[in-house]
Formats: C-alpha cells, structure tokens, sequence
C-alpha cells in the first residue's frame, strides 16, 4: 500500500489535487489500483535522518488509521516541508482531517 517509484510519484504530482497544511502538502491523485496508496517524501533540509524517519512513521501511522477519509482508489503523497514541526500523531490527524474536509473528500 506505498509508493515506491518515482515515477508513480512524478504520476500523482502531475495529476493530483494539492491542499496544503502546517508543514506538509498532500497530493492525492486517482490510482490504477483499487486500494489506497502512500507515498511520504521529506526533504533532507528537514533534519537528520532519525527526525526525517520519525516524520514518515508518524504519517504511516496516521494514513493506517485514517485510511477511509481518503478517496477510494487513489495514490497520496505528502509532501514534507523543511517548517514542519508536529510531533504528536494526534496533532497531525487532526490536521489531516481539517486538509480533507476543506478539500471536500471527507
């Protein structure tokens, strides 16, 4: 359920919808597959690669237990900025919700 490739990922850029957060972008785009896919990119400039690990955990985290708020069938990215700063998963899925539901898929 991950993305791996680039080019699935240069896929979801192109044709996704964007909604941006404190931090974090999320990218999602209608998949070729009947599940929903993850795919998490951190920049190196947002710190070592213990706090860049910790930063995807937290996303996987909250993706697995969040996964119905998602459209069906669809690929997401997120897109991790430099400024991000939650460290709580309950923080971060409560921000997720606000992105979904502002953009409509909620």
């Amino acid at each position: 359920m991950r993305l791996r490739l680039n080019r699935e990922f240069q896929q979801v850029y192109k044709k996704g919808k964007r909604r941006h957060g404190m931090g974090f972008s999320i990218i999602i785009a209608p998949g070729t597959a009947q599940i929903r896919r993850l795919g998490i990119s951190v920049q190196r400039k947002a710190g070592t690669a213990v706090r860049r690990n910790r930063i995807k955990r937290l996303f996987r985290e909250a993706f697995r237990l969040n996964q119905e708020r998602f459209p069906p069938a669809s690929d997401i990215v997120v897109a991790v900025r430099p400024d991000f700063a939650m460290n709580s998963l309950t923080a971060l899925e409560q921000e997720i919700a606000l992105l979904l539901r502002r953009g409509g898929t909620a």
